[in-house]
């Protein structure tokens, strides 16, 4: 059964429900792979009460730089296995795509930051051994689902057929040899509608 406007399907659900579902398991297994390529976190001295200076070293950097690789090599994965399943090609997937894209960056950054332990806070004027894991530029935390969502439509632009290679609606008719859904005029040229007109 489609829905009202026959754009989406019960099965474009499903798919999209099994994509941000797989998504977020990956991140999760991610979030692991993130702690243990990723440095320790720096040591931090407590200068007042929530506000700790972190010792000038490259961990933070060095953190956000394997996240965001991380997370764009998933979004490319993700994009470009979605899309060789054919009937799952379409408005949903990209949808899916893009919250699993979410759902899973979040997970591999609570992941990592519990696994890498550490912590923020303390009694002023002590050092702390080790600051926690964790994303500083927080526009990171969208990359994997902002590449995702690009390159399913770089994809797209590609695709040799306007249908992107799904099957074709149920009752669909034709007009001539045109294929076309039936609530629509097709987008190519069909069988001459109005014959008393010269052609242009």
């Amino acid at each position: 059964m489609s829905a009202p406007g026959g754009w989406v399907t019960r099965a474009d659900l499903r798919r999209g429900a099994w994509i941000v579902a797989v998504l977020a398991v990956v991140g999760a297994l991610l979030g692991v792979v993130w702690q243990v390529w990723s440095p320790h976190g720096p040591q931090g001295f407590v200068i007042a009460a929530h506000a700790v200076q972190p010792d000038e070293t490259e961990a933070f950097v060095a953190a956000d730089g394997r996240f965001a690789l991380i997370s764009a090599i998933t979004g490319v994965i993700a994009a470009v296995v979605v899309w060789n399943v054919r009937s799952a090609r379409g408005p949903v997937s990209v949808a899916a795509l893009a919250l699993g894209g979410l759902v899973g960056s979040w997970l591999t950054e609570s992941v990592g930051h519990v696994l890498a332990g550490g912590h923020a806070s303390g009694q002023v004027n002590t050092v702390i051994a080790h600051l926690p894991l964790s994303v500083h530029m927080t526009g990171l935390r969208v990359l994997e689902a902002a590449v995702a969502v690009l390159t399913c439509g770089l994809l797209v632009s590609f695709a040799a057929d306007d249908d992107l290679g799904r099957p074709g609606p149920a009752g669909s008719v034709g007009l001539g040899d045109q294929l076309q859904d039936g609530r629509r005029n097709g987008d190519a040229a069909g069988a001459l509608q109005q014959p008393y007109l010269p052609p242009q």
